[in-house]
């Protein structure tokens, strides 16, 4: 363990917390870019293999994200008060284990309880919201460089995966890379789990050795956000409005992504492209939004992150309206940008609700928002499935998502981290 000097909270050796964001980081390029970026390359496969209509086929996508809004709360509750390294070992195995059964199923129903039961389950509860949860325990000054170092790992991890996936799936078949999946995920998440701690507090360390700590204040002038010095409770963060404006910009947002995500190469087929070039394009999206993610995200910790987040959403709903309209491939290239720089905003959207509110109650503040934003990453792709089989086509699903894309833009504009006196109200009531 690295020594703390007394004197300004400078490090003799390396603090903790950079190993715990290394390994959070490398969980999150690999073993949780499958899980995040990696399925829509079995979408069609899948749909083909099993010969399932559109519909069916995003059901299996969208009960794993009806599951997840129903265990967000336990899980977060979980992560606040236990120490997250059993969390994600238990739960990457359990992930792992599933793509190993999946690869020999050849029932739809059989199929649908295992990606729910095993997958889902293993990847809800072991990566995402705890990865960030672990972020905001171990940074605090630097909050917003941990949460984006993890979500760019996502980013670089389906760059780097959709296309050695997708050429993996031509050559061998969904079944054989499935496998294969699984057995990857299921031998390295042990090890780099042990390298996951609670906390600097676990380690003996206050934050204000570590560096990490602020001075408490109502806003922190630097960016025009909140940088709380205290913890809310979540009866207090449920009573501002704030708090609700993020939770139905982070649910407008999500449920447009989550469906984008499912059908994405088969929109791109829509637009005229090859399978192949539909799985390249969305490659192309992971990359480009590696150094959106990043660069944009770092600026929140002297940028505002509301009016980052308001410019992101409205970018992501020109390009998707450019999307539908616009005829022929070209405009691919417009909408993978557009939706780079959305998905660059979108990494501040975590790192504004730890600002707001604090460490103590942040994964059950964030698995509370999992309840709305699952439910409509649930429904989203079954519409758009739905949409497809009745229409043949994206248009209308995809207006509607536009307007949601614009309705989280709204929501995120008028998210004004409240005042320290109205604070200080909520609390006493």
């Amino acid at each position: 363990m690295a020594r703390v000097t007394s004197s300004g909270g400078r490090l003799r050796g390396v603090y903790p917390g950079w190993w715990v964001l290394a390994a959070c980081c490398f969980l999150a390029l690999l073993p949780g870019a499958i899980f995040s970026y990696g399925f829509p390359v079995f979408y069609l496969p899948i749909q083909h293999d099993l010969m399932l209509s559109s519909t069916r086929t995003s059901l299996i996508f969208a009960l794993s994200r009806g599951e997840a809004g129903i265990g967000g709360p336990l899980v977060g509750w979980l992560v606040d008060r236990f120490d997250s390294r059993p969390i994600v070992m238990i739960s990457g195995l359990m992930a792992g284990v599933g793509l190993i059964i999946l690869s020999g199923v050849d029932n739809y129903w059989a199929f649908l309880f295992v990606y729910v039961g095993l997958v889902s389950v293993g990847n809800n509860t072991g990566f995402g919201q705890t990865f960030l949860a672990v972020m905001n325990r171990w940074f605090v000054r630097r909050r917003a460089v941990g949460m984006t170092a993890v979500i760019t790992c996502y980013t670089a991890g389906g760059a780097i995966l959709v296309p050695l996936l997708s050429r993996g799936v031509e050559a061998l078949g969904w079944r054989d890379v499935m496998l294969y999946s699984g057995i990857f995920v299921a031998v390295v998440v042990v090890p780099m789990s042990m390298l996951i701690r609670r906390s600097p507090e676990a380690f003996g360390i206050s934050l204000e050795e570590a560096g990490e700590a602020v001075t408490p204040s109502s806003t922190d002038g630097a960016n025009g956000e909140q940088n709380t010095a205290r913890d809310y409770s979540v009866k207090e963060a449920l009573k501002t409005p704030t708090y609700w404006f993020i939770l139905w910009g982070s649910t407008f947002r999500i449920t447009v992504t989550g469906g984008i995500l499912v059908h994405g190469i088969p929109i791109m087929v829509w637009k005229g492209a090859s399978e192949q070039a539909g799985a390249d394009f969305v490659a192309m999206l992971f990359f480009i939004s590696i150094p959106t993610r990043f660069l944009i995200g770092i600026s929140g910790v002297k940028l505002s992150s509301r009016w980052i987040l308001t410019s992101g959403m409205a970018a992501g709903a020109l390009s998707l309206a450019a999307l539908t309209y616009v005829e022929g491939t070209m405009i691919i290239y417009l909408f993978v940008v557009g939706i780079a720089l959305l998905e660059g905003a979108a990494t501040l959207n975590w790192v504004m609700v730890g600002d707001i509110f604090g460490r103590r109650n942040f994964a059950t503040l964030t698995g509370i928002i999992s309840i709305f934003y699952s439910t409509g990453m649930m429904l989203s792709p079954l519409f758009l499935g739905w949409v497809f089989d009745k229409t043949g086509g994206y248009t209308w699903s995809l207006l509607i998502l536009t307007a949601l894309y614009a309705a989280s833009a709204c929501m995120f504009a008028i998210a004004r981290p409240p005042r320290a006196r109205e604070g200080e109200t909520w609390a006493r009531n």
